[in-house]
């Protein structure tokens, strides 16, 4: 018998829950071995250290005291699954602010429904003729990795936002910890 053996079977030894067979084989491991021995003297020095202490009796309205505090608890209705599925107000702002960037982005590649907007002659209709000549010269796979880009940012953005700021935080954290830049 190995000591890892042993040492599982001491508590079963002790409370005399060990078949015959194991008791004989622990028993002749003890004899050799004086680590396992020394477990034994510590369980031992345990066991009658918890029957010398005094047990503490419960109050005899325990039962009825946690009976009624169960009473009192308000129950809580199970969910169903439409209101597990209901939208927090953080996301419903995350799903606002991307339709609103959808939006705009098909808007900008549409000068026809630029020219109907009333904001000619303002610096943002320059703005916005720049980024829509802008778009409009890119070929498409330029302008597919410019919106996968930038709604991966604005994506991390939102999510940044949402999450709260202990999340946000280590997520921070993290990013810092792996720049190649010496910190």
């Amino acid at each position: 018998m190995r000591c890892s053996e042993a040492a599982d079977q001491l508590q079963l030894y002790l409370d005399g829950r060990l078949s015959v067979e194991r008791t004989r084989a622990l028993e002749a491991h003890l004899a050799r071995c004086a680590s396992c021995r020394i477990e034994l003297e510590l369980l031992e020095e345990v066991v009658r250290h918890l029957e010398s202490l005094q047990m503490v009796a419960e109050p005899a309205d325990l039962s009825l005291r946690i009976m009624e505090r169960v009473a009192r608890t308000p129950q809580q209705q199970p969910s169903s699954i439409l209101a597990q599925l209901r939208p927090s107000p953080g996301e419903l702002l995350a799903a606002a602010l991307l339709a609103t960037i959808a939006s705009l982005g098909s808007l900008l590649t549409q000068p026809a429904l630029l020219r109907l907007l009333p904001l000619e002659g303002g610096p943002l209709m320059g703005l916005l003729a720049s980024v829509t000549h802008l778009l409009q010269s890119m070929d498409a796979t330029t302008l597919t990795l410019v919106c996968w880009v930038m709604g991966t940012l604005v994506g991390i953005c939102i999510t940044l936002l949402v999450v709260g700021e202990e999340l946000r935080s280590r997520w921070l954290r993290a990013v810092w910890e792996r720049l190649p830049v010496l910190h």
